[in-house]
């Protein structure tokens, strides 16, 4: 059985479209597409539903989409195992990470790292995505996180975590009142803008792309580099704008309220990435296989701040 065509399966099911998954994967939807299919015919069974409006697992999909995340787990687990480094590992451990993995992700994972090797000196950066891989590529840092697509194939890109795109809105603004907001809702109102090269925004746009939508003329009022600052801007009431529902997570629901686009559920996958051809330190090599580990035992967060069907807030993220 083919690691990377689970690897694919895996993917598709938990953002529910080849497209998305081939994305993240850095290949081709017609080439992810191959990839499951080939599957399909070594089980002898159908995996996906393809005739839904929507990508869903059929009974057999689900049995093994078990076994498949199961699979994945153990075989990153036995490696490492076999590349075991002692209690005693030291060294530098130099992180560049795109803005949304930068603040919610990475701290909590090198903290468990270093629980383990206390010995270990992290180092970390903050950038936007674009800048993150150019960085990898002048060698500049060991290792990245990515908020955005990776398509670069010198790059070994592991989704590790997955995140949801939505717009933030004060709660006394009308948008507030809504359980959805239509692209058309963006025109007249203050509007909070990411950076070029933001993870966050070439998730939209792609996604957005997909369905061959842009986003309409706004009326930009600002424009912001990390997510915390919309959602800061954002609870003063100077406007809306799209962040990740991790930025939400610590917002109280009386302030700010997050809202999905009709018809259009941005979800994205957070990747570790690295050069493939680079020869790791042993400790950046560590650290790659404790953050493969860890993922593989992750629960999706449910939807933090987002508007119910009752037209309540939640706050809800799983650590």
């Amino acid at each position: 059985m083919d690691l990377e065509q689970v690897r694919s399966f895996i993917l598709a099911a938990r953002l529910g479209s080849f497209t998305y998954a081939a994305r993240e994967r850095g290949l081709t939807q017609p080439g992810l597409s191959r990839q499951v299919q080939k599957l399909e015919r070594e089980l002898g069974v159908t995996l996906f539903d393809r005739q839904a409006t929507e990508l869903r697992l059929t009974p057999a999909g689900e049995r093994f989409l078990c076994f498949a995340e199961e699979f994945v787990d153990a075989h990153a687990r036995l490696l490492l195992e076999i590349r075991a480094v002692p209690s005693s590992l030291e060294g530098d451990l130099r992180i560049i990470a795109s803005t949304t993995p930068g603040a919610f992700l990475v701290p909590r994972l090198v903290a468990r790292f270093r629980e383990r090797y206390p010995r270990v000196r992290p180092e970390i950066a903050i950038a936007d995505s674009a800048a993150v891989v150019a960085a990898l590529h002048e060698r500049q840092w060991d290792i990245g996180f990515t908020g955005g697509p990776v398509r670069d194939p010198s790059l070994q890109a592991t989704v590790v975590a997955e995140d949801e795109i939505v717009l933030a809105v004060p709660v006394h603004y009308p948008l507030a009142k809504r359980k959805q907001v239509s692209l058309a809702d963006l025109t007249d109102v203050p509007f909070l803008d990411r950076e070029e090269g933001s993870g966050t925004l070439q998730s939209l746009r792609a996604a957005l792309a997909a369905r061959r939508l842009t986003l309409p003329r706004r009326n930009v009022v600002m424009v912001l580099s990390s997510c915390q600052a919309i959602v800061a801007a954002v609870r003063q009431g100077m406007g809306v704008g799209f962040v990740s529902t991790l930025a939400l997570a610590d917002t109280d629901p009386s302030e700010v309220v997050g809202l999905r686009l009709v018809g259009l559920d941005v979800r994205r996958a957070l990747s570790l990435v690295y050069l493939k051809r680079q020869t790791l330190p042993p400790v950046v090599t560590a650290f790659a296989g404790f953050v493969q580990q860890q993922a593989q035992g992750r629960v999706p967060p449910s939807d933090p701040a987002l508007r119910d069907q009752g037209g309540n807030s939640s706050l809800a993220v799983a650590d």
